[in-house]
């Protein structure tokens, strides 16, 4: 297997019990794994791999998704318009496409001969049926904001313009017309995204909320079918004969199974029960080493801290936020809080999202806040915010850092607090609230600072600067810059590559360098136990974790 570190998103939010449906002894090239077939974990003879994720896989309902578990999952049971692998976008359902000459108009046209598992026709009216789930107010899909770069996709979504009035429509029975409000180079690789995939009108209308709920209230087009699905056990992936390019697919079965707990999930791993299943890290250093098979992985989450600006807030203080930036120690951080697993993050866009012709951080190096901190520098700014905050002394200034109720978040919270106690003299006081709370209360911006981070949507900065933008959806921060706004704008009709991406470091500039506007804490890079025999695993940070499509298990 080639061993990649990318950036990644492998958000596996998890959570049930242990049970062991697909999860038989197989294996794994020991002389003493007590199987003798070929295949991964609990095969029976079939090529099949199994990995863990410690919560059931939220939604198969591909306009609902909104998890990586999810994406990652629908990927295998869904051929959208494209497939993106590894972040080389290629044809799916799709055979060929053109694009217009301003870069708004994409035609794209569909192989000979695609059916649904059913045996139906797959037709263009299934990706115009998809997208127009998605924006549509009445089905609320949480991620239907991926869908306002489609024309009217806003106005959609908020009931101002029809449904109908959606940038999308077939042509004919194989060809999807889609109009977009500006040009997006990424457009080509956010299609092969579950969330613009195809959708059954027929099944939705007959199963309504419950679409995709269990196997048999859904179809599907992709390279498997979802066959078997105990909730909150296991999920089982089948191949998919009716799927245009199956002579390609190599595995018999995927099992994604339910293990709460990472440990139960490494145990599993060392007796034969489980193909792939992340390493805690507490424990990496106990595996890197070891005669086990692992792989790191950057899974593109960026790390930061969220300063709330608004007016009245301590961080509407432009020098308080220097400050926070120069007396926070990354690297020891870092060390506490992941046992040195993640890498210290200094700047905002994650540097291996793609730019003109290399990659952003290649193309725009950019180290603003130190991995150490720097007191001398943090006292400079501390001194000036207190005196415009009217107090006495940096020990007048109460922070409230809200954070959720892990343990793992209680852990970064109080190596927050002590650093900042120490470097600053500031008073941090931490308010644990359950994960629900902690994002109904960003979104009213109810706190001082928050521990959060973002996943790239597309491989492109705008996904990471797009947040900040005044009037963002999901600028829970206050941030206020029209300098910042006129550039994001200017970015989407700029048709030069190597200009846009000029606009869009500019952005990513003034957003650190002038305003110092949120912490930059790190890169999340996790460790798997991954079987050996398998061949072809690929990983990727945009749209989803593990990429088992065209896998293989080596005999």
């Amino acid at each position: 297997m080639k061993k990649k570190v990318l950036a990644a998103i492998l958000a596996m939010a998890m959570t049930a019990a242990l049970a062991t449906g697909c999860s038989t002894p197989g294996s794994k090239g020991n002389s003493d794994s007590g199987s003798s077939d070929d295949g991964g974990s609990g095969s029976g003879g079939k090529k099949r791999i199994t990995y863990t994720l410690r919560e059931d896989v939220p939604s198969m309902d591909p306009q609902n998704s909104n998890s990586i578990s999810a994406s990652s999952a629908n990927i295998h049971v869904l051929a959208c318009l494209t497939r993106n692998v590894e972040g080389e976008v290629k044809g799916d359902a799709a055979e060929k496409w053109e694009v217009s000459d301003d870069g708004l108009v994409y035609t794209f046209h569909l192989r000979d001969g695609l059916k649904w598992s059913d045996g139906q026709d797959v037709k263009a009216e299934d990706y115009v049926y998809g997208m127009q789930r998605l924006m549509d107010p009445e089905v609320a899909s949480d991620y239907a904001f991926i869908g306002y770069i489609l024309k009217n996709g806003a106005a959609v979504n908020t009931g101002d313009v029809a449904v109908e009035e959606l940038g999308v429509k077939a042509l004919d029975d194989k060809t999807v017309e889609i109009t977009l409000e500006h040009p997006a180079v990424y457009f080509e690789a956010m299609v092969s995204m579950c969330s613009f995939g195809p959708a059954r009108k027929d099944l939705v209308e007959e199963y309504g909320a419950e679409y995709a709920a269990d196997p048999e209230k859904a179809a599907y087009n992709g390279p498997f079918v979802m066959s078997e699905w105990k909730h909150g056990d296991e999920l089982i992936m089948t191949k998919n004969p009716n799927y245009w390019d199956a002579d390609s697919i190599k595995l018999d079965e995927i099992c994604i199974k339910t293990v709460a707990e990472a440990k139960t999930g490494v145990a599993m791993f060392e007796q034969d029960e489980v193909d792939i299943t992340i390493v805690p890290s507490e424990m990496v250093s106990q595996y890197v080493d070891s005669e086990f098979n692992t792989e790191a992985y950057f899974t593109g989450a960026d790390d930061y801290i969220m300063l709330n600006q608004t007016e009245g807030k301590p961080f509407a203080n432009k020098n308080l936020r220097f400050a926070m930036n120069y007396g926070l120690n990354r690297k020891e951080y870092n060390t506490l809080v992941n046992y040195d697993t993640y890498v210290a993050a200094q700047r905002l866009v994650l540097p291996d999202v793609t730019s003109a012709d290399t990659t952003y951080g290649e193309a725009y190096p950019f180290e603003l806040f130190p991995l150490e901190n720097d007191n001398a520098k943090a006292k400079e700014y501390l001194d000036k915010a207190v005196s415009e905050l009217g107090v006495s002394s940096p020990a007048d200034i109460e922070i409230n850092l809200l954070t959720t109720d892990t343990e793992g978040a209680k852990r970064q919270a109080e190596v927050l607090k002590e650093q900042y106690e120490k470097n600053l003299g500031i008073k941090v006081e931490i308010d644990q609230v359950t994960y629900k709370e902690r994002l109904e209360r960003e979104q009213v911006l109810d706190y001082d600072m928050v521990v959060t981070g973002w996943v790239p949507d597309y491989s492109d900065a705008y996904s990471y600067l797009e947040l900040w933008i005044s009037d963002g959806q999901y600028n829970h921060s206050g941030y206020n810059n029209p300098k910042y706004d006129e550039l994001l704008e200017a970015s989407n009709t700029e048709t030069d590559a190597k200009a846009r991406q000029d606009l869009l470091f500019e952005a990513e500039r003034i957003f650190l360098e002038e305003d110092a506007a949120l912490v930059p804490l790190q890169l999340r890079q996790d460790t798997y136990l991954v079987n050996p025999k398998i061949e072809n695993f690929n990983v990727y940070f945009v749209g989803y974790d593990f990429n088992l499509v065209y896998a293989d298990l080596a005999e």
